[in-house]
């Protein structure tokens, strides 16, 4: 992820999935990890975590990607 973010604020105003036919992005999860991942086979697509979060730093990641922020 290019723009990790590291407070609520930050993840608040992070967009998922925002390309040319849907310019606004979806909205940060409150209930999901904030880490950005690479839709398989479409590199230039991304989405939230679908995994919990409440690990790393200030609990917004899931244990697996709270390992890669820092």
């Amino acid at each position: 992820m290019i723009n990790t973010p590291k407070t609520l604020k930050e993840a608040q105003k992070t967009r998922y999935r925002q390309w040319a036919g849907n310019s606004k992005g979806n909205a940060y999860n409150p209930n999901h990890c904030a880490y950005e991942v690479w839709d398989t086979g479409r590199s230039c697509l991304s989405s939230q975590c679908s995994n919990k979060n409440g690990k790393g730093i200030n609990g917004l990641y899931c244990g697996i990607h709270a390992k890669k922020v820092i």
